[in-house]
């Protein structure tokens, strides 16, 4: 860390006071008390170099709170990086991050509004695509979901815009395959919009999945009938089973799809297969076979993937029931 008292104090903080929070540090593995005594520390450090303005509400506007008392790790995490920012350059306040309402989507492909959005100071993946956020994107968070679904998902990170507002109405391949992931890491049946529907058809129909040993075992040709119609149809959820999820994955995957999607892929399918296997032997006495029993395995897993290393079961939205629009942050997968 430089020196906090090096410089003109008189020059209102025009100049850069090389202090740095994070020489080294890798936020990502700092859990929330570390994270609380980082920021502590940052605190005081700005204290020492300006009384004002109060260090503390203007870095908790800035991740889009009130203040910082209930701010999980993701939001501790940003509001390091908008402090030392502020440090760095401390004429440049911090900017409150967005939260009134944003332009999005109609229809089934329309999700619920985030919490904030703010510019990305730094170059950090995706909450929930690992798609690189670089500086000036436009990130944010979106609302936790209302008890009791609070309890039974794992808070979503900071999000790119594309996770924010458009994952649902423009859905690339990759947004399906984590839709699959986190449906299936839930226990639930995968739920897809048209859109997504649309997608998978073309997807299914157009790789050379349909000569796979995965289709000739369990053949897919009724599940690309639904997919059709709920695509005609504009259905805002069209459910697939367990079992046929894993038939369309393996089908796809030996389809030989280009090579960003054949990563996730190869990612989903090592963990649906431990989820069968259970290589590591996690007690089902413990945690049964479900969600708690798959976070384990994730937890357990000696190949690491972006997925296992996000977590989850996300909370991944419907869109609005249709008869009521404005209920969008009660809507559940």
């Amino acid at each position: 860390m430089g020196d906090v008292n090096s410089g003109d104090e008189s020059g209102q903080g025009s100049f850069d006071l090389g202090i740095d929070l994070l020489p080294g540090v890798d936020l990502d593995s700092l859990d929330r008390g570390r994270l609380l005594r980082l920021l502590d520390n940052g605190f005081r450090t700005r204290l020492v170099v300006r009384q004002r303005p109060a260090p503390e509400p203007k870095v908790a506007r800035a991740i889009g709170l009130n203040d910082l008392k209930d701010a999980d790790e993701h939001d501790l995490r940003e509001a390091v990086r908008v402090l030392n920012t502020w440090l760095r350059s401390p004429a440049d306040v911090p900017e409150p991050a967005k939260r009134s309402r944003y332009e999005r989507p109609e229809g089934v492909g329309r999700l619920p509004g985030p919490r904030c959005v703010k510019k990305a100071l730094v170059t950090q993946p995706c909450g929930l695509c690992n798609e690189p956020v670089k500086p000036g994107d436009l990130t944010g968070r979106v609302r936790p979901p209302k008890p009791p679904l609070d309890r039974a998902f794992v808070p979503m990170g900071w999000l790119c815009r594309h996770c924010l507002f458009d994952c649902r109405h423009m859905p690339r391949r990759r947004d399906v395959l984590i839709r699959f992931f986190h449906h299936l890491l839930n226990s639930s049946p995968v739920g897809l919009n048209s859109h997504e529907c649309r997608v998978l058809h073309t997807w299914l129909t157009t790789s050379g999945a349909r000569s796979s040993e995965a289709w000739k075992r369990d053949p897919l040709d009724t599940t690309l009938v639904r997919l059709a119609t709920s695509t005609t149809e504009d259905k805002a959820n069209t459910a697939i089973a367990f079992p046929t999820s894993l038939t369309i994955l393996r089908a796809l995957r030996a389809a030989d799809p280009d090579k960003a999607d054949a990563g996730l892929l190869d990612a989903i399918l090592q963990h649906t297969t431990e989820w069968e296997t259970n290589p590591f032997d996690i007690d089902h006495r413990r945690y049964g076979t479900g969600v708690a029993y798959r976070q384990q395995i994730l937890k357990s897993t000696d190949r690491p993937t972006f997925l296992s290393v996000l977590g989850g079961p996300f909370f991944l939205h419907k869109a609005p029931d249709p008869d009521n629009p404005e209920d969008e942050e009660t809507t559940q997968d």
